[in-house]
Formats: structure tokens, C-alpha cells, sequence
């Protein structure tokens, strides 16, 4: 999701749900429309089509609300230049595919470790197996079904250590392209400047999360610590909840008038 969220563009998106707050539509559609595709882009001018449904909120605050976020966000996107709106938002998707790397990267770490474990229990009943055929040729006793069951187990062994050496590879991949990633977000941090960065991060966290209990000195130092800790993914995950707020705003607001 881009940092900029087309104004003009919203005014054929949005022109049904504008004129007629009943007309149907649901959260996913309304998002998809609201954002226009991969983009969220904010621009000054007239009556845009955002604007005009905010005007018809029922709620004073609600309308105030969405006024000044529609102004914030303007702010935010004007103190950017065009280059680095398009560098923030190649950062934005390296972030999103780092989150889904290292996902993977866990789902192969447990899966290592459980094919490890379950190794260890078949060694053990190989070497049970072991044991209680020697017993019975010591014995004289028939240990035909014990040889065929550790013959079985080792079979099941060797499919077991397969996948573990199989899974420390797909490790060993991810943990390269994850290191790569990285370093691509790096370099675009230098190159849009890490203190631009922090403080669109940190006002857009602010924005978000507009109602928080923390005085604001403290709001905007618990904003600025997110923003800092990792920039992106506070871009992100404050993008998301602007977008899901205004996506509920217009559906509260159509049942409303159903």
C-alpha cells in the first residue's frame, strides 16, 4: 500500500456509494474501491468524492474526524517528494515479503525440530528392536517379525532424516533471502532518509490510533518508539487500520441508512 491516496481518483470509485449511502456494498469492495487498487494516495482540491462522503456522516465527530485524517494524510504525503513516495512504496511491499519470509522461516524451524524428535524416538525403538532380537537368538526363539518391524522402522528413519536435511536446506534459503531482503530495505532506508522515514512512520501510527488513553507527549513518544523499531511495518500496520476504519465507517454508516 502507497503512502498517497488519489482524491480525484475516488470520485468515479466511490460515485454510487456517495450518492446513496443504502447502496450495497460490502467491506472488501469498499476497500478495494476506496484504495483504488495497490495505492492509498491523498491530494488536494475541491469537493472530492472522499470528502463527499464524509459530508454525509451523520455523526459531528465522525465528520471531524475523517476531515482532519483526509488533511493529515495530505501533510504526510506533500512533505514527501515523488521519488521517495515511489521508493516507500517499493519498501512497503520488501517489508510485507520480509514478514511472510520469516513466517516460513518458523514454519521450517518447527518442522526441523519435530522431524528431529521424531528420529530420536525411532532410534530409540531401532535400538529396542535391537535388543530384543538379540535376546531372542540368544534365546533360540523365532525373531523374524522383530527384524521385519526394525527394518520397517529404519525405512521410516531414513524418510525421516530426508526431511530434516530437505527442511535445513529450504533454512538455509530462506535465511539467505531474508538476509537479502534486508539489505534491499536498508538501501531504501538511506535512500528516502532514515528520519523522514521514522517521522512519517511515527505521524501515521499517531493517526491510527487517534484515541489512546497515553497523554500526547506520551502518544507520540509510544508512536515514535514503534516507528523506530521498525519503520515499515508501523507504516503498514498503520495504513491497515486507516484503511479499516474508513472501510467500517462507510458500512456502520450504510446499514444506517438501510
Amino acid at each position: 500500500m502507497a503512502i498517497e491516496l488519489d482524491a480525484n481518483r475516488l470520485a468515479t470509485s466511490f460515485q454510487a456509494t456517495t450518492q446513496d449511502m443504502s447502496t450495497p456494498v460490502t467491506a472488501g469492495k469498499a476497500a478495494a474501491a476506496l484504495l483504488g487498487g495497490a495505492s492509498l494516495t491523498v491530494t488536494n482540491g475541491g469537493a472530492t468524492d472522499l470528502e463527499a462522503l464524509v459530508a454525509k456522516l451523520k455523526n459531528e465527530s465522525e465528520r471531524t474526524r475523517f476531515s482532519m485524517l483526509i488533511t493529515s494524510l495530505a501533510s504526510i504525503s506533500q512533505s514527501l517528494t515523488d521519488v521517495q513516495k515511489r521508493t516507500l512504496e517499493q519498501g512497503l511491499a520488501l517489508s510485507a515479503k520480509l514478514d511472510e519470509l520469516d513466517k516460513m522461516l518458523d514454519g521450517y524451524v518447527g518442522e526441523e525440530a519435530k522431524a528431529k524428535a521424531d528420529a530420536l524416538l525411532m532410534q530409540a525403538e531401532i535400538e529396542r528392536l535391537q535388543k530384543a532380537i538379540d535376546q531372542a537368538v540368544q534365546d533360540g526363539k523365532d525373531h523374524n517379525e522383530l527384524v521385519a518391524e526394525q527394518k520397517r522402522v529404519r525405512a521410516e528413519l531414513e524418510a525421516k532424516e530426508k526431511v530434516v536435511a530437505d527442511t535445513q536446506g529450504k533454512i538455509a534459503e530462506t535465511k539467505n533471502e531474508i538476509s537479502s531482503v534486508k539489505g534491499q530495505i536498508s538501501a531504501i532506508v538511506r535512500s528516502i532518509g532514515e528520519n523522514a522515514l521514522k517521522t512519517v512512520a511515527a505521524e501515521l501510527v499517531t493517526l491510527a490510533e487517534p484515541e489512546q488513553s497515553e497523554s500526547p507527549a506520551e502518544a507520540k513518544k509510544a508512536a515514535e518508539k514503534e516507528a523506530a523499531m521498525d519503520p515499515f511495518a508501523a507504516i503498514r500496520d498503520s495504513l491497515d487500520k486507516i484503511e479499516r476504519d474508513i472501510t467500517e465507517t462507510i458500512e456502520e454508516n450504510r446499514v444506517e441508512t438501510v
